[in-house]
């Protein structure tokens, strides 16, 4: 009997008018050691620069593209995402970039472990404009209660673990198809932090500890620009899921529990062991981690 092709992987990059960052963005997908098993689609939103040129000169490389007006980045996304029906899937928006083991960290995971259904990078890279990395946030951990009420949106004045990172995200098609295989388009800016909400309601989210990922900080980009009403939609979304989150937040004594999970959370990252007897560890859930063991040379599912 004939063995099975190794399962495929959807990457989407939608673009407009980025043509200065394009190059970059697809060449760090097709560079990949294993991009042999990627469906690689381009949704080009009828750029006016030379974006066309570059995808077209790049083409031989995709299993679609296209340039028309579109409804906006996220319609242009779940658009591309329709073109290919491979099991694993990710987006990447123009301006950004995988780290070069990116994809072959990403299907070996969801190759080895069935059970995973969607993984983040624990340390998304920030670059400058002209790409050169300057910095890392940690993301220690995700859980659905912190995430519904608050853990993970920075701007609320609040303690927090930091956003989850689209760039640094991809998940299973059966996971995208059980919560609709759709984004909010009720959204403008938070349609990312939505589809998370839905997914945290069918599956954890497991941390990778290496990065998968650089975010290109421009000054243009959307989510700098727009902070605050990015901030407001990711309220209008907890509070869908949560009715009490608004109340929940505004307390102050509510502050301390994020605290103690947002310190708690990074001592078991850097491993500060000696400091956890100080903390309540019932605000301290297990992190959902996936470690290399070198010795069976494959990954596996530590809760920390």
């Amino acid at each position: 009997m004939p063995e099975r092709p190794p399962a495929r992987m959807t990457m989407v990059t939608v673009n407009y008018n980025y043509g200065k960052y394009l190059r970059e963005c697809m060449q760090s997908i097709i560079s990949q050691p294993d991009f042999d098993r990627v469906d690689y689609v381009v949704m080009d939103g009828g750029s006016t620069d030379n974006s066309v040129e570059i995808i077209e000169e790049l083409s031989p490389h995709l299993h679609h593209w296209q340039s028309a007006p579109d409804k906006g980045n996220y319609d242009a996304v779940a658009n591309g995402f329709a073109k290919s029906d491979a099991p694993y899937m990710g987006w990447l928006n123009s301006d950004d970039m995988l780290t070069p083991w990116a994809l072959r960290t990403v299907l070996e995971i969801f190759d080895q472990l069935p059970g995973v259904r969607w993984i983040t990078s624990r340390f998304p890279l920030i670059a400058r404009e002209d790409g050169t990395v300057i910095s890392t946030e940690i993301m220690p951990g995700v859980d659905a209660w912190g995430f519904a009420h608050g853990e993970h949106i920075k701007t609320l004045g609040r303690p927090h673990n930091g956003w989850i990172t689209q760039d640094a995200t991809f998940w299973r098609r059966d996971l995208w198809d059980e919560v609709g295989g759709k984004f909010d388009d009720s959204l403008e800016l938070a349609c990312d932090f939505e589809l998370w909400s839905r997914f945290l309601q069918h599956a954890e989210l497991y941390t990778v500890p290496t990065p998968l990922s650089i975010y290109r900080a421009h000054g243009d980009n959307k989510a700098i620009a727009n902070r605050q009403d990015y901030s407001d939609e990711c309220v209008e979304v907890l509070t869908r899921y949560n009715s009490e989150f608004p109340e929940w937040i505004k307390d102050p004594d509510n502050a301390t529990i994020l605290r103690a999970r947002a310190t708690g959370k990074r001592f078991k990252v850097i491993q500060l062991k000696k400091l956890q007897h100080r903390l309540d560890e019932s605000h301290v859930p297990p992190l959902k981690t996936i470690r290399y063991n070198e010795a069976e040379k494959r990954y596996f599912v530590r809760d920390e």
